[in-house]
């Protein structure tokens, strides 16, 4: 059974936002969802939410035509809103009125700027809609939708407050090639074991046809071995098990979950946990 679902999309024209949007609406086509486009207006220089660091002031007017301009040729239902509430505001309503599947932004290029000066906006967003988050960077190559899916885990389990219904029916319908990968300090095994088990019984991949597929790497450092792995693989989606203990009140983007976003050149599935 297809989903009836929604992928609620933020936007704020720039051209990370355009490649989130062109993704997310590929990914919309074969599961049959709607798309809310969210526009959140900048009002403030000062803005500390602001993803990247520009500002476009647009007037109403100006805002409901880039809108109408981008929403215009896509193949999927839409619902577009403008907003000037902060991001986290708005998100969070958006997502307790139209309870979507997934959120979708994009990520523009930051490898130019130290690590501590970027700000890690998809966390801020994930914890204030416990929502799972799809971040499209600007200069992924990958298109929608994906075929080869890398979960990278840990060998601690996975305890979802909310199940993802809208991931595992995603995956339903996709039916994607699965790798679980774990990454193993060069001293110690990369067995898949413990790995495959606690994404096994967290039950995300429930109902699939294709089974799961195991790939342990050894690094020294957890966030580049999860993109070695993810190359090895030939993965065209990388899914991170975002716990909360990883990413609350984590200072500097120093949670492997926020180093894998910086530095990440796939489209990244951000789920997550209760923990």
């Amino acid at each position: 059974m297809l989903m009836a679902t929604s992928f609620l999309v933020l936007t704020d024209f720039t051209p990370a936002a355009d490649q989130a949007l062109r993704y997310a609406a590929a990914l919309a086509v074969p599961v049959k969802a709607a798309l809310v486009v969210l526009h959140i207006r900048r009002e403030t220089l000062l803005d500390p939410d602001t993803f990247n660091g520009s500002i476009r002031h647009l007037s109403e007017g100006e805002v409901a035509a880039a809108l109408q301009e981008r929403v215009k040729a896509l193949a999927v239902p839409v619902t577009v809103e403008s907003t000037v509430d902060s991001v986290e505001d708005a998100l969070a309503e958006a997502v307790r009125r139209y309870a979507p599947a997934l959120v979708v932004l994009g990520k523009p290029n930051t490898e130019g700027t130290p690590d501590e000066l970027v700000s890690s906006t998809s966390l801020k967003l994930l914890r204030a809609t416990h929502t799972p988050l799809l971040v499209i960077p600007q200069d992924s190559a990958a298109t929608a939708p994906p075929r080869r899916l890398n979960i990278a885990a840990d060998n601690s389990p996975i305890h979802f407050g909310v199940p993802p219904e809208g991931v595992r029916e995603l995956l339903r319908v996709l039916q994607p090639h699965l790798t679980v990968t774990h990454i193993a300090a060069p001293e110690y095994s990369d067995t898949c074991t413990a790995a495959l088990d606690a994404v096994t019984t967290s039950g995300l991949v429930t109902g699939l046809a294709t089974r799961l597929h195991a790939h342990g790497t050894r690094h020294r450092s957890v966030p580049a071995g999860i993109l070695q792995a993810a190359a090895e693989t030939h993965a065209d989606l990388l899914v991170l098990i975002a716990r909360r203990r990883s990413f609350w009140g984590q200072l500097f983007n120093r949670s492997v979950t926020s180093q894998v976003i910086l530095h990440g050149r796939l489209p990244m599935l951000l789920l997550p946990t209760a923990d």
